[in-house]
């Protein structure tokens, strides 16, 4: 079975040393989307909505202190399936441009850390465990066809007691499709409201 420790030996495999916070942001960003490809968790160990963003409790206790990360003696690349490589990899090449503090802030900006730490401010310690179906779903949002988008946006958005009429969903369509880009229809939807004020 793989562990996270197997994980971040194969992450710094592919991209060599860098900071413990990148390493951890890395390691979350592996679980999420191998929940998104293969349905199930790449590692079982929780992942813990700390300030700085989604942490992995087990591998914070093995770098705590260090700020650079060259190697992870605690795991073993091999360990994992051609799949899960698949998916380091993939992260790694769609993620490794990033900083530490890009990372970060991107995490902040995601519903699995965003829910776990409910309304706690950013400021705030937390151990909040990061729900593994919401990561699942999140993440999967992420790469479903124009119609599951909408239908998942449209579900979470009604779990939050809103409603999208069908004006909405078809705007939805539109950024899902790529017609337009989401700050824009922000910026608009901004721009109208500001307008039925005046």
């Amino acid at each position: 079975m793989v562990n996270a420790h197997d994980v971040a030996a194969a992450v710094l495999s592919e991209l060599g040393p860098m900071t413990a916070m990148k390493l951890e942001k890395l390691v979350y960003y592996c679980q999420g989307w191998h929940l998104a490809r293969e349905g199930h968790p790449l590692f079982q160990e929780p992942i813990e909505a700390w300030r700085e963003g989604p942490v992995v409790p087990l591998l914070y206790r093995h770098h705590r202190g260090q700020r650079i990360v060259s190697e992870w003696p605690h795991g073993e690349p091999s360990h994992l399936t051609p799949p899960q490589t698949a998916t380091v990899r993939w992260v790694t090449e769609s993620y490794g441009r990033f900083s530490a503090t890009e990372l970060s802030t991107m995490t902040h900006n995601e519903l699995p850390w965003r829910v776990a730490r409910g309304a706690l401010p950013e400021s705030a310690s937390s151990t909040e465990q990061l729900n593994v179906e919401l990561m699942r779903t999140y993440f999967a949002r992420q790469v479903a066809s124009v119609e599951t988008a909408v239908t998942l946006a449209s579900a979470n958005a009604a779990l939050e007691g809103v409603e999208f009429d069908e004006d909405w969903q078809n705007k939805l369509r539109d950024v899902a499709s790529g017609v337009i880009d989401a700050d824009e229809l922000i910026a608009q939807e901004i721009a109208r409201i500001r307008g039925d004020r005046d």
